[in-house]
Parts: C-alpha cells; structure tokens; sequence
C-alpha cells in the first residue's frame, strides 16, 4: 500500500521541482520627489492621459507623425521582430506538448523460405521531454519575456520616430522664420543703404559708412543662404523619417506655435513608479526575467532528461484485415539521458547565465537611472527655457525700439548712420535669439512628452498593462 503513496509523492516533487530563481525587481536609488518646474498648474494631464493627436495640435505635424508610423522603416523592422519573437514563443509553447503524428508503413522482407508483407497504421509521438525538472518550462517563459521585451522595444520605436518627427518638424518652421526674418533684414538695409547713397552723394556721409551697409546686406543674404539650407535639411530628414518624400504627402496647413501643445503637468510622488511605464524600462526589466529563466533551464540541463516515443495503431500482414481488433498494437518505449562527462561544460552554462543574468541587471539599472536624468534633464530645460523665451521676447521688443528710434534719426539727417547699422544689427540678433529660444522650447517639450511615457496610443484611451 505505501508504494503508491511513495510513487504519487515523488511525481507531486518532480512537478513541483524548478530551478528558475525567484524574481526580485531590483532597487534602484532615485530621487524622491520630482523636481519643481514652471510648468501650468491649471492642467491635470499627464502623459499617458494624452495621445499624441491630442498633445500635438498642430494638424500638420499630426499628418506627419500619421505618415510615419505607417511608413517608417525603422518601425516596420521592429514590428516584423516582435512577430518574429512571437513565432519563436510559439515554439517554444509547442514543445511542452507531445508531438502526435500519423503515420502509415509497408514493410515486405524475406529470406529463402519466402517473403512477407506487414502493414501499419497509427499515431504515435517521439522523443516527448517529460520536464520533471522545469527545463522546457523555463525556456518557454524565457521565449516569452524576450517576445514581451520585444513588443516594448517597438514601442520605444515609436516614440523615437514621434519625437524624431515632431523635432525635425520644428527645427524645418522655425529655420523657416529665420529664412524670413533674413529676407525682411536684407530687404529693410537695402532701402536704409539707397538712402545711405544719396547721403554719400550729398557729402552728408563717408564711404566708410556707406561701405558698412553695403556689407551688412551681403551679411544678411548670407544668414538667408545658411538658414535655407538648413530648411531643405530638415524636410530632407522628415522625408527619411516618413519613409517617403516630403512633397508627395498632403499636408495641410501648419498651426501656429504659440499654441502647438496641450499642457501637461508633473504628477507628485515617487517618480520610479512613472519611470516603468516607459517602454524601455520595461523592456529591460523584461529582459531580466528571461535572463532569469535561462538560468533555470541551465540548472535543469545538470539533472536526467526523461522523453518518450510511442505509439498506437495496427499491425497486419494482412490490408484487407489491417484494421481488425486483434491486430491492434501498441509500444512506449522511455528513455533516459543523464550527463556525465560533459557535466563540465553544462555547470560551465549554468555560470554564464548566471553572469548573464548579473549583466543584465546592470543594464536595467543603467536604464532606469538614464530615464530618471533624462527627465529630471528634461525638466530643468523647460523652466530655464520658459525664463529665456521670456528675456528674449522683452529684450527683441526694447531692441526693436532702439531700431525704430535710430531709423527717425538717420532719416532726418540727425545721425550719421553708424548707430543705425549697429540697431539694425542687434536687433536681427535679439530676434534670431527669440526664435532659436523657441526652437529649444519646442523641442523640450516634444522631449517632454515622449519620456514621461506619452505617445503610445493615438487617443486618449487607456493602453492594457503588460504582465
């Protein structure tokens, strides 16, 4: 009677035997709280509220990021990995379950007395692993943390190419602005230096002066040449990010800057808990948990592997009778494979997955202190850039006085001209140092949105977690 028992017992053990460790996320010291900014306090959203067409007002930009996340190269590479990864995890799947094939066999043999035909039908499955000791099962739930991780990293592609695309996008508007505000320049010293010509004539100026405005013309169709040139590059990078040319898209008008964004807020509280919303946080800690199953499988590679092959069908000498209940047969035949002398090279395994596993703890730490400074970086940059915009716009406006000032006075003969080339000159600076200042504004808060996680969904609906 205790036989049973004894046996029932070690097949309860054998199934319950893994030797995958015990996952623990790691800890990662961080600062507490996030720190303070400018940012509206009138709005609640967070990231993760907003889809992109809801952060991103601009209509033509939406039309931009829509063409890419269609078409962008990089995107479809990492789409057709994560199915890639799916297959492999299919696999993986698939091995847990026998194998059951049908099969049929003629075989007709003889000797000098005479010869004789057997027929066989059947089903049967060969060389199935019974995973007493987990192996199989930790190399599935590896396959399935690496297909996880690769669905993270697709996501990460997305929000790379969304930021791609809304950065190139500004920097091609604002070097634009720029592209006009030269031309304006060149246009507004042309009349001063006609001007500048009949003063000459009149003996009222010296060439002196009169040269210094004609180089300030050719200074500003320079800056014009510059500044158009790096136009054409950024619509050369939004067709690259596109995946096809810029002018075969139909985009509609562009919205206006001042109002390009919805508002988003810091949510107060531990910022790890936001952190591993981001895609490549989780990714790497996805990473980690298969890191972790190889080093189960590689443990369970030092213990007997238990398979079986068998088979049941029918076995005749006769086709006619083939499927007759006497003719039925049936075999299993078990098998097992216990390492001895290459005992070596499996515990040999079993450290470098250990060491693997270590690495990539490293890496997810590595990560998620990045996000962590990427964001606190990201932070800092808006409130510093909300601050210049501001100087900037207060310092283009007394500027543009000065100018208007100094043009009354040239063109009543009170000044010689030199101190108009001079308010000309600063005030071109003050406002090309209000657009790039806009510029970086821009671009800060596209980075904004996409490293507090935003722009994995098109609306603002709510994305399932992934466990």
């Amino acid at each position: 009677m205790k036989k049973p028992v004894y046996s029932l017992s070690l097949a309860v053990f054998l199934a319950a035997c893994s030797f995958v460790p015990d996952y623990e996320q790691p800890t990662v010291a961080l600062e507490q709280q996030w720190i303070k900014t400018a940012l509206d306090e009138q709005t609640t959203a967070t990231a993760s509220d907003l889809g992109w067409r809801e952060y991103f007002r601009d209509p033509q930009l939406q039309t931009l990021i829509a063409a890419a996340l269609q078409h962008n190269h990089d995107l479809k590479q990492a789409a057709l990995t994560v199915e890639r990864a799916a297959a492999q995890y299919g696999i993986a799947e698939k091995n847990e379950l026998p194998v059951i094939a049908l099969n049929s066999e003629v075989n007709r043999a003889g000797n000098v007395r005479g010869a004789e035909t057997n027929y066989r039908v059947g089903v049967g499955f060969s060389n199935f692993e019974l995973d007493f000791f987990g192996r199989v099962r930790a190399m599935t739930t590896a396959a399935l943390n690496h297909y996880l991780q690769t669905r993270e990293a697709r996501d990460s592609a997305q929000l790379a190419v969304i930021q791609g695309v809304a950065k190139t996008y500004y920097a091609a508007r604002i070097n634009q602005a720029l592209m006009d505000l030269s031309k304006q320049v060149v246009q507004s010293r042309q009349k001063s230096a006609e001007l500048a010509r009949l003063q000459y004539q009149a003996g009222v100026i010296n060439e002196t002066i009169l040269h210094g405005y004609e180089s300030a013309i050719a200074a500003a169709e320079a800056n014009y040449h510059g500044y158009r040139r790096s136009y054409q590059q950024a619509l050369n990078g939004l067709s690259s990010l596109v995946g096809m040319p810029y002018q075969q898209l139909n985009v509609p008008a562009a919205g206006g800057l001042d109002q390009a964004f919805s508002a988003l807020t810091v949510p107060a509280g531990l910022p790890s808990a936001l952190l591993e919303k981001r895609p490549d946080v989780r990714a790497a800690e996805y990473a980690l948990k298969a890191a972790n199953a190889n080093i189960g499988a590689a443990r369970a590679a030092l213990f007997p592997k238990i398979s079986l092959t068998g088979s049941l069908g029918y076995l005749s000498t006769e086709l006619d009778h083939l499927l007759d209940e006497p003719h039925r047969a049936w075999s299993i035949t078990p098998a097992v494979m216990l390492p001895i002398f290459d005992r070596g090279l499996l515990n040999a395994q079993v450290k470098v997955s250990e060491l693997n596993q270590k690495i990539v703890v490293e890496e997810y730490q590595k990560t998620l202190q990045t996000a962590f400074q990427e964001i606190a970086d990201i932070l800092i940059a808006r409130e510093t850039y909300a601050e210049q915009y501001q100087a900037a716009q207060k310092a283009a406006t007394a500027q543009n006085e000065v100018l208007r000032l100094e043009k009354l006075r040239f063109n009543t003969g009170v000044s010689d001209g030199l101190a108009l080339l001079e308010a000309e000159r600063n005030s071109f600076q003050t406002q090309e140092r209000v657009l790039q200042v806009q510029l970086g504004l821009l671009t800060n808060l596209v980075s904004f949105y996409t490293a507090m996680g935003g722009g994995l969904q098109e609306y603002g609906a709510q994305l399932p977690d992934i466990k």
